[in-house]
């Protein structure tokens, strides 16, 4: 049987229960023990270059491979996920959005994650449709969304939530979403600069976390789908995510980049040949399978941590 390169995505690693925001959806830390430990168990864990090389066929394993990927850069990521790569000898490779790191922003999209975990969710929906009334009347339209296509995107949620989901993150004007969201958040919940200090890893915690092996790469710069804005604005986004990368980390011979959002309708050609100018040297997709030898280094797809097997 010939083998494969098997790429697991992480978001949320933490111990959700002693947290001011237990619903928010994502990984126990116990449980991403165990589960490092059952991968390393079943497979050869990768590193980047090695992964590479078998795209590339240059490498040949005696078994499958597994890669593991941490999207957005989150600070549990430096506290909690790093120091057990470390003590398991396994590379990670760690995707931040730079504008969090660079300016204190948010992301909307972690914006609307904690929203959800601290109100009710009808609650905010309401109140969300609500505040977007007042402030873009003409979108009232946009928030119908088919119920199947926001369900393949969210396929862990209610449908309720996953069209939810697909309307905020897809359907609606970002600079008025970025409005309406960051409002609502800093009502209910804290100032965004000040929240972002605590979710996010800093430039400092990312430059120790390579000199303990670990990779860094671009999740953009604002995060949004990259196939929804103009190829300007997309070049000054990737652009500006990977000046930052060079600029304040430490040299990497490879820079990996994660697509935002990271469906295949989410990033186009365009999108592939602004990375490959910059220098990029791979991309990877939330497009689920595995990836065999040939396969499309800037759509390297890959399996979200829940969906891997137990043993």
């Amino acid at each position: 049987m010939n083998p494969a390169l098997h790429v697991v995505m992480y978001h949320y690693v933490r111990d959700l229960p002693n947290t001011p925001f237990p619903r928010i959806r994502g990984m126990l830390i116990k449980d991403f023990r165990q589960q490092l430990a059952t991968l390393q168990q079943c497979y050869e864990m990768a590193t980047l270059e090695s992964a590479l090389d078998f795209l590339r066929s240059v490498y040949r394993p005696s078994r499958d491979l597994c890669l593991l990927t941490f999207d957005d850069g989150l600070k549990e990521h430096y506290t909690d996920v790093m120091p057990l790569l470390v003590e398991h000898k396994v590379q990670g490779l760690f995707f931040v959005i730079t504008s969090c790191l660079q300016d204190a922003r948010m992301a909307s999209v972690h914006m609307n994650h904690f929203l959800m975990a601290a109100l009710d969710f009808e609650h905010y929906r309401r109140v969300f449709c609500q505040t977007l009334g007042d402030v873009a009347p003409h979108l009232g339209s946009a928030l119908d969304v088919d119920v199947s296509v926001a369900r393949r995107t969210y396929r862990w949620d209610t449908p309720d939530v996953a069209c939810f989901k697909y309307v905020f993150n897809f359907m609606i004007d970002s600079d008025i979403r970025d409005q309406v969201v960051k409002a609502l958040f800093e009502k209910h919940i804290a100032d965004e600069a000040a929240f972002s200090s605590t979710l996010y890893v800093s430039w400092e915690e990312a430059r120790q976390m390579q000199a303990a092996g670990m990779l860094l790469g671009g999740h953009s710069h604002q995060h949004k789908p990259l196939a929804t804005i103009s190829s300007e604005e997309s070049l000054w986004d990737l652009g500006t995510c990977q000046r930052l990368l060079t600029e304040r980390l430490h040299p990497q011979i490879l820079w990996p980049f994660c697509y935002p959002y990271g469906k295949r309708v989410s990033f186009t050609d365009t999108t592939v040949r602004q990375l490959t100018h910059l220098g990029v040297a791979c991309a990877f997709s939330t497009e689920r399978g595995a990836n065999l030898p040939g396969a499309d280094t800037f759509c390297i797809h890959r399996l979200d941590c829940k969906d891997v097997p137990k043993e």
